[in-house]
């Protein structure tokens, strides 16, 4: 189901987002700037470890400030599970959570809630999707933003740590802090130099850490490996994406996946060979021996 929103209510359906997001809150903007209302909404996600919060910004690559200043950038640093990403040619907004997304006209920018005659579509989960199997406009709007999100320059990266533990009958996960796994607040704020290119991608970090692992990577010697396929296929469809075991579904497919976030529950395909897996490969171990 769709709505056209504007106004009050456009304003409104977007704090909702925020507010109501479990597992995922995907924000895609421009320019980001922050009154105390929107850190009250997002204060409630601030000591909560189970949500992915990811922040995609662009624009002004000479003076990242006027897109996302230091003070609001520091402000999200500090949440226990957040991605940032930088786009130097975005202009799409997007507000999504597991729920609902809206794609609007509307920067996370405290003057244009106040201000400016801003539009948005409301696009909500259906309860039929999973009979039908239909996709909605959220579902590729979404898909997109995740696409981007990925192909685009990691700025900051935070990481939950839990300690995993099973008992007989039911197994649970103690929160035990937060690993910074990468970031590059100097390139963006500092003096490092602006104009060199990161490689580094939002599926290159997993979504969580064990406490009961070492966090330090045994190096390995370098040699000449064979080449990695040019594309692999999603475990839970089938269909063609780009080959990287670390992430090994299309962005709709992890949509789903996320909302219960089940390394080991089984899947269907081989992401190197996209053969029928019966079962045998899993987010953990996506590729079939």
């Amino acid at each position: 189901m769709s709505k056209f929103l504007t106004g009050n209510a456009l304003s409104e359906a977007i704090e909702a987002i925020i507010w109501e997001a479990q597992k995922t809150l995907l924000i895609v903007s421009p320019y980001i700037k922050l009154d105390e209302h929107f850190k009250k909404l997002f204060n409630k996600h601030k000591d909560n470890p189970e949500l992915h919060l990811i922040l995609v910004f662009g624009k002004n690559e000479n003076s990242v400030q006027k897109s996302l200043n230091k003070g609001d950038f520091d402000y999200f640093k500090e949440f226990p599970n957040i991605s940032i990403v930088y786009v130097p040619n975005l202009h799409a907004k997007y507000y999504g959570n597991e729920f609902q997304g809206i794609i609007t006209s509307i920067n996370l920018y405290d003057y244009s809630f106040i201000n400016n005659i801003e539009f948005g579509v409301l696009s909500e989960q259906s309860l039929l999707k999973s009979i039908t199997r239909s996709t909605s406009s959220d579902d590729e709007a979404w898909e997109k933003c995740m696409e981007i999100a990925d192909t685009n320059e990691v700025v900051f990266i935070n990481r939950p740590i839990f300690e995993n533990k099973k008992g007989l009958l039911s197994s649970s996960k103690d929160y035990k802090g937060s690993k910074v796994l990468f970031d590059s607040t100097e390139k963006f704020y500092g003096t490092f130099k602006k104009d060199i290119p990161s490689t580094v991608r939002l599926f290159d970090y997993p979504e969580e850490l064990d406490s009961n692992n070492s966090h330090v990577e045994r190096p390995v010697r370098q040699v000449q490996a064979l080449a990695e396929p040019a594309h692999g296929y999603c475990i839970r469809t089938g269909i063609q994406i780009k080959f990287n075991p670390k992430q090994p579904m299309s962005p709709e497919a992890w949509k789903s996946w996320s909302k219960f976030s089940n390394e080991n529950y089984p899947e269907k395909f081989c992401h190197k060979t996209g053969q029928p897996s019966n079962g045998k490969t899993s987010m953990k171990n996506p590729i079939l021996n």
